[in-house]
């Protein structure tokens, strides 16, 4: 299954679909301008080279934000039906205007929390980077459990408990700031998660730990340049990029600033 990230955001960027032309033009130039966002989405497809996505006929995005994992996964698998849930309206707005311009008729789009979704037999129901917004006792474990069907896959991508950085953390205050209002359930490392996994009756699949200190500083160059303005932004972009990928081959796995657990429902 081919993937491709980044193919939506004409679609869903504010300051896209306000200059389009521009946005057009920066796409074909810089690829993918969201570097979290880049680094999330590499880990993902990684996870389903390990899986058999192709047989998968319904999945489920639980907190799909603006929808660029449930519309390339519809484009990449044209007969299976894609869920995308999110509780914030105006992001499930997005993503339903983004599909209908890219005529994808195997997408649903749910504005609801996921006890309230009546469909049931998920093959396979991911949530990239939510959960860490959930307090821990609200945390949907048992929901998904119930909504997957007998040997269906679950996949959680947090943030891990403890962070490590490159620069000194004063350089990031303001992102700290948000953090603590924002990320109340960033409170589990990775055995603590699967610990979770377990307690919830899902058997372990797969664990590990990814994104170390180079793909740290990749975030790192990227959110400074940001700041810095459109330009330093789009420069910084190629350097942020090419330690992430370097990451992904020389990441060793016994530690890193962000965890994944894939269960399976027995």
């Amino acid at each position: 299954m081919k993937l491709k990230l980044g193919q939506q955001q004409k679609h869903t960027s504010k300051r896209m679909l306000a200059y389009p032309m521009v946005g057009a033009m920066v796409s074909s130039l810089f690829g993918y301008t969201n570097v979290g966002n880049y680094a999330r989405f590499s880990i993902f497809k990684k996870i389903l080279k390990s899986m058999p996505v192709q047989s998968f006929s319904k999945i489920l995005d639980l907190g799909c934000g603006y929808g660029e994992y449930s519309m390339g996964l519809a484009t990449s698998l044209p007969k299976a039906e894609i869920h995308a849930l999110d509780i914030d309206q105006k992001r499930t707005k997005v993503v339903q205007e983004a599909t209908e311009k890219n005529g994808l008729s195997n997408v649903v789009v749910h504005n609801s929390f996921i006890e309230e979704v009546k469909e049931t037999e998920y093959d396979f129901i991911f949530s990239v980077d939510v959960f860490e917004h959930i307090d821990p006792v609200e945390m949907p474990f048992a929901q998904c459990y119930k909504k997957l069907k007998s040997g269906g896959y679950f996949m959680v991508k947090i943030p891990n408990e403890v962070q490590r950085t490159i620069f000194p953390e004063s350089w990031f205050s303001d992102h700290h700031e948000w953090l603590e209002d924002e990320h109340i359930g960033q409170v589990y490392d990775l055995a603590k998660l699967s610990a979770r996994f377990e307690a919830s009756g899902f058997k372990i699949v797969s664990k590990f730990y990814s994104d170390g200190l180079l793909s740290r500083l990749g975030w790192e160059l990227a959110y400074l340049g940001k700041k810095m303005g459109t330009i330093m932004h789009l420069i910084s972009l190629p350097l942020s990029k090419g330690l992430i990928k370097l990451d992904r081959l020389v990441h060793q796995g016994y530690w890193g600033n962000a965890i994944q657990v894939v269960g399976q429902k027995p």
